[in-house]
């Protein structure tokens, strides 16, 4: 974040707050205001779902998404039934995701990195680090996944029963899941932090999670108990 290869910036509105980074070959100022736009588009797309059915919020457990229905909604639905989770766990990832995309062909970018709240839609052309935070634990940004273009697209989204407002009913401090859907990371994301109940899960749910194809890699720490593996160069750094 913050150096020469990217142009960044933050927008945010409500619950929803980015950090967007763009190569600065295809940098423009109007795609502040671009994103804004499609923070707005989305966001009313799924208040609009929510009016008519509030379960879709509210739901703990995954609920069907009705035939004809954005993509969006379609997304968040389908992550929650893989995952076993209600559908809101998979709206910060999605989000990322779509408005990544949205930049990438709006303005031909190289490469487009958006942070949502902790969960992480990306596009590149090199390398890049990405350190897990996990709160008070000792190994909080100890561990990094190195990210190359061939990765990407990529989401790695983060969950925490200690770190953040999100609702979660487990204890660990960090719990990162790489997926290439932004919807599905999120979801499974939440569904191994709520699993971990105590440091001695660590490496169970860790095992369980990288048994799904989908899950490239984990990285899931609570207090000095960490689980990692997967597909993508991990660093302790």
């Amino acid at each position: 974040m913050g150096n020469s290869r990217w142009t960044s910036f933050r927008v945010s509105w409500r619950e929803t707050d980015l950090w967007v980074a763009i190569d600065r070959q295809h940098y423009r100022q109007e795609a502040e205001q671009f994103a804004m736009d499609r923070i707005l588009h989305y966001r009313e797309i799924l208040d609009a779902h929510i009016i008519h059915h509030p379960e879709f919020r509210d739901s703990l457990t995954p609920v069907v998404a009705p035939g004809g229905i954005h993509p969006l909604i379609i997304a968040m639905s389908d992550a929650a039934l893989a995952a076993g989770t209600g559908p809101m766990s998979a709206v910060a990832g999605a989000v990322a995701e779509f408005i990544c995309r949205d930049l990438l062909v709006e303005y031909e970018a190289d490469e487009v990195i958006i942070e949502n709240g902790g969960d992480i839609f990306m596009k590149l052309t090199g390398p890049a680090s990405v350190a897990v935070h996990a709160g008070s634990s000792p190994l909080s940004e100890k561990i990094a996944l190195q990210v190359t273009a061939e990765d990407t697209p990529l989401a790695l989204c983060c969950s925490s029963g200690t770190v953040g407002h999100s609702l979660s009913f487990g204890i660990a401090d960090a719990c990162m899941i790489a997926c290439r859907d932004g919807a599905l990371a999120d979801a499974y994301a939440t569904a191994c932090c709520n699993e971990v109940k105590k440091g001695d899960d660590v490496h169970r749910v860790t095992e369980k999670a990288l048994e799904r194809t989908e899950i490239l890699s984990a990285v899931i720490i609570a207090g000095d108990k960490v689980g990692l593996g997967g597909n993508i160069e991990i660093k302790i750094v």
